[in-house]
């Protein structure tokens, strides 16, 4: 049975393989990491984007756009949250989620005991999204790499016998523990790379969190002495069997019962050799969650519809940068003949520097005099093409210059000013009421 569960927790894993490499693809666009995507070269090797153009003689250069629609978006939302009272004291929590959402397209958050906790997608599994919200899906759950301390405080219950079978889990898997790993370097991300199988921080024992929806034969019994209904398992029929002999003797009114059907929703923590840890039943699993939109079951975010425009307008930049370091900037073309002997190349190229320079030369006739080369790199069209992709930046993502706040032109009336704010608005108002609904939605 557990190897069984463990195996279907695997093959969810996989499944959502897909999904976290957009969302990581996604992820470093947000935050700058521009030119990581891979690129195949003529001689069929794989490089990316960025070490090719470094081996080409460019320097990549990156103007994140992104960062900052993302952020302009996640303050729309923290100003609707704040005019609600049920969201206020969860609004940091909720922005955090949010801002996930414009990324991935996911919004996934654990509550337990009342607490809200955001989960990464990138330790999430689920077998199947048939819907947004993940109704008809059966098994899922996330990774989690604990330490010793951490095991016993969750798991132990107080028990010794269950603090020992901790220790020994945890002493077996020590042995496989590489002892050149490092802890991860503070601010940078931990699960670009996770696995499966084993945890990648040192020092900590990878435990499954799986969370399964299971059917279970249980009685419906009613006693007709006291009117009273209760549940059973289903291998009380035996006995129920006795109490009703007992009652026939006593010319009492029998039990009365029937077979069921009972859902319930199981989370089994375990360790990677199947060992559980501990066993929770309970009527749903704790995790709220939304993909949007999703369209046949494929998830697409903000960010994804924003990516191509971002992506020209960095290659746009180093384009012109390339050609601002190679173009002629200032270069004197000095006949050799017309230098003096008392003024020679090197004493030339000095005085032209200077503001008030004066460069002394005998002019021949039919000879030009020297001549300062200047090329522009306007005329390639650069320009128009980075203009073109910012407006197109602007229209795609629906947020202009009015709503970052941006200062309006002198032209600009108060009441036309506030008319582009209200239509950039409308283009987020399915964003915004998506993840709106998904908070109203949750049970806390």
């Amino acid at each position: 049975m557990n190897d069984t569960l463990l195996s279907r927790a695997r093959a969810a894993w996989e499944a959502c393989a897909t999904l976290r490499g957009r969302r990581l693809r996604y992820k470093r666009y947000t935050f700058g990491r521009q030119w990581h995507d891979p690129c195949v070269l003529d001689n069929g090797s794989v490089s990316t984007e960025r070490d090719h153009l470094i081996a080409n003689g460019y320097m990549p250069v990156t103007n994140n756009i992104i960062r900052q629609l993302v952020k302009t978006i996640t303050g729309c939302f923290r100003d609707s949250a704040a005019q609600s009272a049920a969201l206020s004291a969860t609004v940091d929590t909720d922005a955090a989620t949010f801002q996930e959402f414009l990324i991935s397209g996911c919004a996934i958050q654990r509550i337990y005991n009342g607490v809200i906790t955001p989960v990464s997608p990138a330790r999430f599994f689920i077998d199947r999204l048939q819907n947004a919200d993940g109704k008809g899906s059966e098994l899922m759950g996330e990774l989690h790499d604990m330490s010793l301390s951490a095991l016993i405080e969750r798991f132990a219950h107080g028990d010794a016998g269950r603090m020992q079978m901790l220790r020994a889990a945890y002493r077996r898997h020590a042995a496989d523990m590489s002892p050149e790993a490092v802890l991860p370097r503070i601010g940078e991300s931990a699960d670009d790379t996770i696995s499966f199988d084993s945890s990648e921080r040192p020092a900590t024992l990878r435990v499954f969190e799986i969370w399964s929806r299971e059917c279970r034969r249980r009685l419906r019994v009613h006693d007709p002495l006291t009117g009273s209904l209760t549940i059973t398992d289903a291998d009380a029929e035996k006995r129920l069997r006795a109490t009703n002999r007992k009652r026939e003797r006593r010319g009492e009114a029998p039990l009365q019962w029937r077979l069921s059907i009972e859902v319930q929703w199981v989370c089994r923590y375990m360790t990677t050799d199947g060992r559980v840890l501990d066993t929770i039943a309970a009527q749903h699993h704790p995790y709220a969650m939304c993909f949007y939109p999703m369209i046949d079951g494929e998830v697409h975010s903000f960010v994804e519809d924003i990516i191509d425009q971002q992506h020209n307008i960095n290659w746009l930049m180093t384009l012109n940068d390339r050609m601002l370091s190679q173009a002629a900037k200032g270069v004197v073309l000095f006949p050799e003949n017309q230098f003096s002997a008392q003024m020679p190349a090197s004493m030339v190229a000095e005085k032209m520097r200077e503001p008030d320079g004066i460069v002394v030369y005998r002019p021949e006739a039919g000879v030009p005099g020297p001549q300062q080369v200047m090329t522009s790199v306007n005329t390639v069209g650069t320009q128009q093409m980075l203009d073109t992709q910012l407006r197109l930046m602007r229209e795609v993502s629906g947020v202009g210059d009015a709503l970052r706040g941006q200062t309006p032109s002198a032209t600009t009336s108060a009441s036309l000013y506030e008319s582009q704010q209200q239509g950039q608005l409308l283009a987020l108002r399915d964003l915004l009421d998506t993840f709106m609904a998904y908070l109203r939605r949750r049970k806390l």
